[in-house]
């Protein structure tokens, strides 16, 4: 008998915390990822639109992203084929991140997180635009990254390595899950 009472107010204690949390889930089909890169003879772009992700909203907020880095589409195959065997994508094969550290004020959101990118996990803040209306939560916001710091080897083109700067231009928009 006691094992029933203590599984019935188990149950309502779930329930309860359950609605208090709101699941969003990422919608592929409309977010995108970009990257910005160059070189001292031309810049190029990356783009991915086969994002997964989730955002919980609760008594401490939460946001996990991840995007394939084969799925990063500079429009030369080429190119692409290369950023797989330089950022090691057999043994890496995506980017991610992390944070249940995030500030909300009005309409703008800042992450604390963790990005984790050819192997290694860099601390990172990242501030965006917030918009949430109905069943509808648009995250929107860029910033920049340091390679090297990633460990990832700069590859050259005619003896001049590629900038060790890259910016990253990112919209999420998430639907709200039942």
């Amino acid at each position: 008998m006691y094992k029933t009472i203590f599984f019935l107010i188990f149950i309502s204690f779930s329930n309860l915390s359950a609605q208090n949390e709101n699941k969003w889930m990422l919608d592929s089909n409309e977010s995108v990822i970009e990257y910005n890169a160059k070189h001292l003879l031309h810049a190029w772009s990356g783009i991915n639109k086969n994002i997964k992700g989730v955002f919980l909203e609760q008594s401490k907020n939460k946001i996990a992203v991840s995007a394939n880095i084969a799925d990063f589409d500079s429009g030369i195959s080429n190119r692409d084929s290369n950023a797989i065997r330089v950022l090691n994508a057999l043994n890496f094969p995506s980017v991610k991140f992390f944070s249940d550290e995030i500030l909300l004020n009005s309409n703008n959101i800042e992450f604390n997180g963790e990005l984790d990118f050819h192997g290694k996990k860099v601390d990172k803040i990242v501030n965006a635009s917030f918009n949430k209306k109905n069943d509808t939560l648009i995250i929107e916001g860029k910033f920049s990254i340091i390679l090297t710091d990633f460990d990832i080897k700069l590859p050259s083109l005619m003896l001049v390595k590629m900038d060790d700067l890259a910016k990253i231009n990112f919209k999420l928009i998430f639907k709200k899950s039942n």
